[in-house]
């Protein structure tokens, strides 16, 4: 049974917390749909989702119809970054890196490796404050699993909110990711109010709880993805009120495909936060993902998370004729997005299966082809 929903409407004029319904996921004649989700079942209740999900139209866009440049081999080559070599990270975010820019740079190289990759895609006088800021959220991210006490989360998530006032007075702490994002600051004149969301969100997120509904997710990755959009345009120079509807449905794409990812993950440690709503909507439990259950109502849950993502990413693209070229290196993680979309479509939405846990080698030249084509 093939999965439709109604035909869209207009963008609104403004960032929606729900999304308007979209075309078939699969992109393709209804035949070619059956063959791949013959199951069926699993759509939303407009009541949870504003409108039944959307399907997934992935991959890089134009990819098979467009030659890249003669010169994208050996360019691709001499990417800094590619061969991940801490000598070329530095020297690709400008000469004379001190001892912090790299300590920052090595640390997203391990720890958020998609955003390193996209961290040096970014214009040269960008990269060094991009580093800094990713670093800044991979120091909050890493909180929560570095600690077995809520207390003791408590009180680096008060360091952090220290350290931003500090940097704001000209006087952070000798520690290297707040130098670099004091230097940030002082750089690009970011603003505060997204620094302290990030935070806030992740000390209220230390609880070890579910999400209720998809909206709560959402809104966890409004004030801790998209604020690191919102903030990365700033660095860019860019101050445009369609970047910044795009940014804020990126970063909720991005919010909800980080906790599919990290499902096994939490598994593992027997937590689950994927969105209640959507779990007692189809009969499942967390006792089923404990367990790695794979059967058609698991898949259904799946299914409805991922095509609310692929919403998020369809209608950030619908202002892409608006947004400044300027402020597309901003968003070039729809590239690592997409790809995860796509494979979990691939493998029938079995979030277990040992292929989404295999990094993309291809990944690297992905990026620099989205960048070369200067869009998202």
């Amino acid at each position: 049974m093939q999965r439709t929903t109604a035909t869209p409407g207009s963008p609104p004029s403004c960032v929606p917390g729900r999304l308007p319904a979209a075309e078939s996921w699969a992109g393709g004649p209804a035949e070619a749909w059956r063959g791949r989700r013959a199951r069926g079942g699993g759509v939303m209740a407009a009541s949870v989702l504003g409108s039944a999900c959307s399907p997934l139209r992935l991959g890089v866009a134009g990819l098979c119809r467009r030659r890249p440049p003669r010169s994208l081999g050996p360019r691709a080559r001499r990417l800094p970054g590619l061969a991940g070599s801490g000598r070329s990270a530095a020297a690709a975010s400008g000469s004379g890196a001190s001892g912090a820019d790299r300590y920052c740079m090595e640390m997203l190289r391990k720890r958020d490796y998609e955003g390193y990759i996209c961290s040096l895609l970014l214009p040269a006088e960008s990269r060094s404050s991009a580093f800094a800021l990713r670093a800044f959220n991979v120091e909050l991210a890493q909180v929560k699993d570095s600690v077995s006490e809520k207390t003791t989360g408590l009180m680096r998530m008060e360091f952090w909110k220290k350290t931003v006032d500090d940097i704001y007075c000209d006087s952070p702490p000798q520690q290297p990711v707040a130098l670099e994002l004091w230097k940030a600051v002082k750089r690009h004149n970011l603003t505060k109010r997204w620094l302290m969301k990030i935070i806030d969100e992740r000390e209220k997120n230390l609880d070890d709880k579910a999400y209720r509904n998809i909206q709560e997710l959402e809104n966890y990755a409004e004030n801790t993805q998209s604020s690191l959009l919102y903030l990365t345009l700033e660095i860019l120079g860019v101050k445009d009120l369609h970047a910044d509807h795009a940014a804020s449905h990126i970063g909720k794409a991005q919010g909800i495909v980080t906790c599919l990812r990290a499902t096994p993950y939490h598994g593992s440690r027997r937590r689950v936060f994927l969105p209640m709503d959507i779990c007692m909507l189809h009969g499942v439990s967390q006792e089923d993902f404990l367990r790695k259950n794979q059967d058609k109502n698991v898949r259904d849950v799946i299914y409805d998370i991922a095509s609310q993502a692929h919403l998020h990413l369809k209608h950030a693209r619908s202002f892409q004729k608006s947004v400044p070229v300027r402020a597309f290196p901003a968003f070039l993680q729809t590239v690592a997005l997409e790809d995860y979309l796509k494979k979990i479509q691939q493998v029938d939405f079995d979030i277990f299966h040992p292929s989404l846990q295999q990094k993309n080698t291809l990944l690297p030249l992905s990026l620099y082809i989205q960048s070369w084509r200067k869009s998202y």
